[in-house]
């Protein structure tokens, strides 16, 4: 008995697995921790979709696309938005929705247009949501995000949605110890190595270009082409001219995205001067040089001459 009770308890386990939707995943590759600057690749990926053909609504400000992406066998799924594409994007907040079609593998909520052309949300044809022209969409993505997710709550749908959100920038370069109020970095000192560092938000996958210009001699000094390296919250470039690093002068040095088509470049100037000689302390002659010394004879002679000085004043004293 004990035995047939365990086994109509995986069996009802069973069958719920059955009849509930997978639960998938879906997570985005970011220019920097939750930001896409626009000109870099956005690619949007996930696990567990065991239901078929999932869905990926992407919608921000005057943006609207839906995308249906098949999974492999293993419920990986992946698409992506190429340069071209993400460089249209308005900056503001975004947000990239999964939709799961549950286990019947068939979406009963898909977006639509009305009449007059306008953007909506569909039940199997039917509007239940009017988003209005693609250009009022506004950075707001809440209230969509909120039409979608009460949507599963309509009987007879059985589609699961998962949302995410990121922010869109504009691609820009910044330099570190930029002194306030201005765009100049501290003075560098000729003869040793220059260092300069900065940060961005362009992806870990593009290189910056960085130009140095003499300002005294109206001319380009060199060109030098940085890596963008990972950070904690934002990404990070540094730019280093070795010893003997660069000659006294005032300099502008550029750094910019490689994509000729897209924006982001930062300048800064500063000067290279001499480096300032170390004072010396004076060094003090030994007291055999600092003392002028007397000849060797007219030394004892003043010894023997001070000992008669003594010998008489004794000789006087002792006499009275």
């Amino acid at each position: 008995m004990r035995h047939a009770h365990v086994c109509g308890i995986l069996f009802v386990v069973l069958l719920v697995s059955c009849v509930m939707p997978a639960g998938a995943s879906v997570y985005f590759t970011s220019s920097t921790p939750q930001v896409i600057t626009k000109g870099d690749t956005f690619s949007v990926s996930g696990t567990g979709a065991m239901n078929g053909t999932v869905a990926v609504w992407i919608i921000g400000r005057n943006y609207f696309d839906v995308r249906t992406v098949t999974p492999d066998r293993h419920g990986n799924y992946s698409m992506s938005l190429k340069p071209s594409e993400t460089k249209k994007l308005t900056g503001g907040q975004f947000a990239v929705i999964l939709q799961d079609p549950g286990s019947d593998g068939t979406m009963q909520i898909e977006p639509g247009k009305d009449s007059n052309g306008n953007l909506t949300v569909m039940n199997r044809g039917k509007i239940i949501a009017r988003l209005g022209a693609l250009q009022d969409i506004s950075g707001n993505i809440q209230p969509i995000t909120g039409i979608l997710l009460s949507a599963e709550e309509i009987p007879g749908v059985d589609d699961t949605f998962l949302p995410e959100s990121f922010f869109v920038e504009e691609p820009a370069v910044y330099f570190d110890q930029i002194v306030p109020g201005t765009d100049a970095l501290p003075d560098q000192t000729s003869g040793e190595a220059i260092v300069i560092t900065g940060t961005t938000n362009v992806g870990t996958e593009n290189s910056l270009r960085a130009d140095l210009f003499n300002r005294d001699m109206n001319e380009q000094v060199t060109e030098k082409i940085l890596p963008v390296v990972a950070g904690t919250d934002i990404n990070h470039w540094s730019c280093t001219f070795d010893t003997p690093g660069l000659q006294p002068g005032n300099y502008n040095l550029s750094a910019g995205w490689m994509k000729s088509d897209t924006g982001g470049m930062g300048i800064a100037e500063f000067s290279v001067v001499k480096a300032v000689p170390v004072n010396q302390p004076a060094q003090s002659l030994p007291i055999s040089d600092a003392v002028p010394q007397l000849p060797p004879g007219l030394a004892n002679l003043l010894i023997i001459g001070i000992l008669f000085v003594f010998a008489l004043i004794l000789f006087t004293v002792l006499k009275r």
